[in-house]
């Protein structure tokens, strides 16, 4: 009896994050909530292509949050979202090439994981066994070299879910 109540519980409050979120926005691309998938919230905010854009992201969802970042070659102002990333995020999974700013900021605090591609940042971020947490791909930069644009860069996350 108690698995089924647990279980029910888990399955609330993600439901009532959907709903709130559904309120929010219905922009595609831009917090747009998804899918339901393994006990996660699947959240596409590819509209986010800079550091502020995925602090009011993350100040719209309850944590504990997976944020799929992405690669750019332009320096973050990473003061931003630091008290955010510390309060909301569960694991950080970076994709693209090395990038010593976001780890050496966060690595030390939250859980961080480097790897080459989207792809690649979808299926750590499924292997993570918490439950009721959401999977924000907020990715912080520009759509290229990956994508013509960030329509493109989150249509191709949501068909890897």
């Amino acid at each position: 009896m108690k698995l089924v109540q647990k279980t029910s519980l888990k399955n609330q409050l993600l439901e009532s994050r959907k709903k709130s979120l559904d309120a929010i926005f219905s922009i595609e691309h831009r917090l747009e909530f998804f899918s339901k998938l393994n006990g996660k919230l699947w959240i596409n905010d590819s509209k986010s292509t800079d550091v502020e854009a995925t602090a009011f992201s993350l100040e719209k969802i309850d944590g504990p949050v997976i944020w799929i970042v992405g690669q750019t070659k332009y320096e973050r102002d990473l003061d931003v979202i630091y008290d955010l990333v510390i309060s909301k995020v569960e694991e950080i999974i970076y994709y693209g090439q090395h990038e010593t700013n976001l780890k050496y900021k966060f690595g030390s605090k939250v859980k961080y994981t480097q790897i080459s591609d989207i792809k690649s940042a979808v299926n750590m971020a499924m292997l993570n066994e918490t439950q009721n947490l959401t999977v924000l791909f907020s990715p912080a930069c520009s759509s290229f070299p990956t994508h013509e644009n960030y329509k493109l860069r989150g249509d191709y996350f949501k068909s890897l879910i």
